[in-house]
């Protein structure tokens, strides 16, 4: 009987409704043009008269497949350069349309908004998205790369009648096929902040993992040539940086002048070079430093402009983390163990130099994409003084290494795909070197519901052991991993398998914390989104992780967890959840010790949270989440309030307060003759001011303050013994009561002076600070780190882009004149 009503469950619970398809795909006609409308924000060019008229939206936000509730009126004309858009979006209260000002791409400003996006190759896997807010504020990404920029005009004005908005989108900016009459897959957005209403032109499922496929079309784009896609951005930088050194010999200023270029050259109509030549990243968003009690390094965002842009291609299979290119030196910390009597260090940088960095990436007409990524850095020295003589001498903290990524990703069928990547470091003057290839297959059934997910991975990394006959130790390790998943409709599940085997490596170029495992993983999840009684809608997910060590077979993760997310009619956002570990398990990371482990406890964990609606100038975001675990008498309490306040449309700030209270925590102290563990108490305080002022859309002054204070207090000690259990020390008694503290303050300036062309002035103050003496009173800490040495910093930049296009036309112009 138990079986009959499990069985009766699961059916139920597996049926879905799954929008069909239309066979009237929504077909838009863009017309030629002899003469460009001038875009002003205003729709009085005749031109606009013989382009046909795009209508019909329908809401997908907040009510499903209704009419929407103010028309909106689209015309699209081309020429030999560009795409141009003109849009009237009529409302009967244009008094009360949203004009938040924000920076560019800065999609949550509290603004109407319109867009436009092209699947340029209508095969339903990438678009390019170009959205313009009614204050003027650009937005631009592509469906696979929220992070492209394209330089492209755009301008909007406020009428009686509701809003216009004029876009120009040079070729320049697309990649598409060399044929005589283009199909482009089409979606026309529009938002109505105040009404939280989002409006399209070709109505897109909920639910749907690729939307692209309810997309209409648009054709009469004929006859048009691939440009010449070449641009030039030089750049120039002051910089001046104080650190109060105070050694003798040693300057606490420091200034420096320099100037690079980044080149963006297509090769044909679908693969792009960018290059980037003595880059300069002085100015890009200081890092979160913490606290890291962790076996694992700390994972940080890459702030870099060229390693953030365009690089979707090449994090396929899971390779590569940028941030190891010019990273720390991985003898940063030696120079100390290496000094002779009576030195001193200094000069010791703590990142390698980039040299160079190049990119070439694009998809062809038949599907394939292609990229190869290259970059190198210089040899880094640390620069050793003798205080008697006064000679100073070189050590090698990093030797020059060359990174390169090349990938091959073909699509196929029913939006399905393969792909190929390859990973390699070579490192010189007795550098490790390391080469990691992967290939994955996405299959996707003919309607897009279910989706078959294989991957594998070989990585091979060499030690070399003996310079002088250079001479390898060769390590060859495999990953690999297979899942179903359905991927359409109210009812989603996931189920995969993932084998790691010991020395499977990826560290060189990619990152990755644990290998050695084999991973069992499950979800399924519920979603409404048609609003009901005071709900708009409202998401049940069920999720189950087994992870066991790949040699011993032990179990290292058995959790079980559910989440409950949605969103009222009110738009108050709710998520909570709880999670459990089933079983103690082996953690072989935290002994620090290869071979041993330690069997941790199980926990149980409950989270809450809320955000309330952005539009009001007043918003809140809460979370509070609770874990204890009963066998160590562990308990935490982990809570974050974020008030957000919008001032006018102009000023806005915000202030992110967290703290995390842990008390008796067990994890790892050292493991000089002994593995030692520690029992202790951590408090950690998060302070984070975020202000921006927007003097218009192209000009702002951004301020972000930042204090990180983590304390933690040790009470007892423990060995480790080989069953993995601990045994009370009480010789022990080496002090690590550590009191850290971080300390940042970024002052951005920033003006967008010309289409693609900014000037940067950065202002940046940085401590950091670590004592064993414990201070418990927050503003007593606060003062005392104030008081240590800081590092502050201004720098100011200045790119100019350069467009062969615009040169060009420029020049045509002259000439006819």
């Amino acid at each position: 009987m138990k079986y009959t009503v499990l069985v009766c469950l699961l059916h139920i619970f597996s049926i879905t409704y799954v929008w069909a398809q239309s066979s009237s795909i929504k077909i838009a006609q863009a017309k030629r043009t002899a003469q460009p409308p001038k875009i002003d924000g205003n729709l009085s060019d005749s031109v606009w008269n013989s382009a046909p008229v795009i209508n019909q939206f329908i809401q997908n936000d907040p009510d499903f497949n209704t009419p929407s509730t103010f028309p909106t009126e689209v015309r699209i004309l081309f020429d030999d350069y560009a795409i141009y858009v003109g849009a009237m979006l009529y409302d009967t209260h244009p008094d009360s349309i949203l004009m938040q000002l924000g920076e560019r791409d800065d999609e949550n400003v509290n603004a109407d908004k319109f867009g436009i996006a092209f699947d340029t190759y209508h095969n339903h896997l990438d678009a390019y998205t170009f959205l313009v807010t009614a204050c003027g504020v650009q937005i631009d990404y592509r469906q696979s790369d929220n992070t492209f920029d394209a330089v492209w005009e755009s301008k909007t004005q406020t009428t009686k009648n509701g809003w216009i908005a004029e876009l120009k989108i040079p070729y320049s900016a697309l990649r598409f096929p060399m044929v005589p009459n283009q199909e482009w897959g089409l979606q026309v957005y529009r938002g109505v902040r105040r009404y939280r209403e989002l409006d399209q032109w070709a109505l897109e499922q909920k639910g749907s993992n690729n939307t692209l496929i309810y997309w209409g079309t648009i054709s009469g784009i004929e006859n048009i040539q691939v440009p010449l896609r070449l641009s030039v951005t030089p750049y120039f930088s002051l910089y001046g940086e104080h650190y109060p050194y105070n050694i003798k010999g040693k300057n606490n200023y420091s200034t420096s002048f320099n100037g690079g270029i980044d080149l963006k050259l297509g090769l044909d109509e679908s693969f792009t070079l960018d290059i980037t030549l003595l880059p300069d990243f002085s100015q890009v968003q200081s890092d979160n430093e913490i606290k890291n009690l962790t076996a694992f390094e700390t994972e940080y965002p890459e702030q870099r402009p060229f390693f953030k842009e365009a690089v979707d291609l090449f994090q396929k299979g899971g390779l590569f983390y940028s941030r190891r290119i010019g990273e720390r030196p991985s003898g940063f910390y030696e120079v100390e163990n290496q000094l002779k009597k009576g030195e001193y260090i200094t000069e010791n940088p703590s990142k390698a130099e980039l040299v160079n960095a190049t990119k070439i990436s694009g998809r062809n007409k038949n599907g394939l994409a292609i990229g190869i990524f290259n970059a190198m850095t210089e040899n880094t020295y640390a620069k050793v003084t003798d205080s008697l003589t006064g000679k100073t001498r070189k050590v090698l903290t990093e030797p020059f290494a060359n990174y390169n990524i090349v990938v091959f990703d073909q699509a196929m069928k029913n939006h399905s795909s393969f792909y190929l990547v390859n990973t390699n470091v070579i490192r010189y003057k007795g550098g490790d070197d390391a080469n990691v290839t992967a290939g994955g297959l996405t299959l996707n059934d003919k309607k897009s519901i279910y989706q078959l997910q294989l991957y594998s991975a070989l990585s091979q990394n060499f030690t070399e052991t003996d310079t002088s006959n250079n001479v390898f130790i060769d390590k060859l390790g495999a990953k690999y991993s297979a899942g179903i998943s359905k991927t359409r409709g109210n009812f989603k599940f996931n189920v995969s398998e993932t084998v790691i085997d010991q020395y499977f490596e990826i560290n060189d170029m990619g990152l990755l914390f644990r290998n050695n495992e084999k991973l069992f993983y499950a979800d399924a999840s519920y979603s409404i989104y048609k609003p009901f009684w005071i709900v708009k809608d409202i998401t049940n997910s069920l999720s189950y992780d087994y992870i066991t060590n790949y040699l011993s077979g032990k179990i290292r993760l058995s959790r079980l967890q559910y989440q409950l997310d949605g969103t009222f009619t009110n738009y108050l956002s709710f998520w909570s959840g709880t999670n459990t570990m089933l079983n103690e398990c082996y953690d072989y990371q935290e002994p620090r010790t290869n071979g041993r482990y330690y069997i941790s406890p199980k926990y149980n964990s409950a989270w809450i949270g809320f955000s309330s609606d952005y539009r009001k100038p007043f918003a809140l975001d809460w979370s509070f989440t609770i874990t204890e675990a009963p066998r160590d008498n562990f308990i935490s309490y982990y809570s974050e309030i974020t008030p957000i306040f919008r001032i006018n449309d102009h000023l806005s700030f915000d202030h992110t307060f967290s703290s995390d209270f842990q008390y008796n925590d067990i994890g790892f102290v050292n493991n000089d003759s002994l593995i030692i563990f520690g029992r202790r108490d951590i408090t950690t305080i998060n302070n984070t001011l975020t202000g921006k002022y927007m003097f218009n859309n192209k000009a702002s002054l951004s301020l972000r303050v930042r204090h990180y204070w983590s304390k933690g207090e040790y009470n007892k000690y423990f060995a480790l013994k080989d069953d993995g259990t601990l045994v009370l020390n009480s010789i022990y008694n080496d002090e690590n009561d550590f009191n850290f503290n971080a300390f940042n303050i970024d002052l951005v300036y920033g003006w967008w002076f010309a289409p693609g062309s900014i000037i940067n002035i950065v202002w940046k103050n940085a401590i950091i600070n670590e004592e064993t003496a414990i201070e418990n009173k927050y503003f007593t800490n606060l003062k005392n780190t104030w008081e240590q040495p800081q590092a502050n910093s201004l720098a100011f930049k200045i790119l100019y882009y350069f467009d062969y296009q615009n040169i060009k036309k420029s020049k045509k112009r002259n000439t006819t004149t």
